[in-house]
């Protein structure tokens, strides 16, 4: 017989590393806007334009470190405990960011939303991480 305790233990990790997997995937696709068509992405989210592009687009490079430092865990599970936490931080961080950007200080309302979806995204981390065991019982 199997043990439900594991099961559900490795269904945790499955789904911690689904949902790095899609924050990897979030950023990539964002790194690549600001790379490639940084005009795009301010159409889209209806968010002016820098007067100099350089700067977006140096967050493009930042966002494609950060896509990569996602799939650490998801492809060596159980190595990378730390690259989750500080996604779990970092989304913290982006999260309250944006919100206050859109809410205190009458930035445009796709903020809100990008900080919604950075909360989600460490909402869906800490939840997993828990159903993977995180932290052992004994600590």
């Amino acid at each position: 017989m199997s043990d439900p305790g594991a099961a559900r233990v490795e269904a945790g990790h499955r789904r911690l590393r689904v949902s790095m997997a899609a924050g990897s995937f979030y950023d990539l696709v964002f790194a690549v806007i600001n790379l490639a068509a940084p005009g795009l992405g301010s159409w889209f989210l209806e968010i002016p334009l820098p007067d100099d592009e350089l700067y977006l687009r140096v967050t493009g490079v930042f966002l494609l470190a950060l896509a990569l430092f996602y799939m650490l865990p998801v492809v060596y599970p159980g190595r990378y405990l730390g690259n989750v936490l500080v996604a779990i931080a970092a989304r913290l961080g982006g999260a309250v960011f944006f919100i206050a950007a859109a809410l205190a200080f009458g930035r445009p309302p796709a903020f809100l939303f990008l900080g919604l979806i950075d909360l989600l995204f460490a909402v869906m981390h800490v939840v997993f991480l828990r159903q993977a065991g995180w932290p052992p019982p004994d600590r």
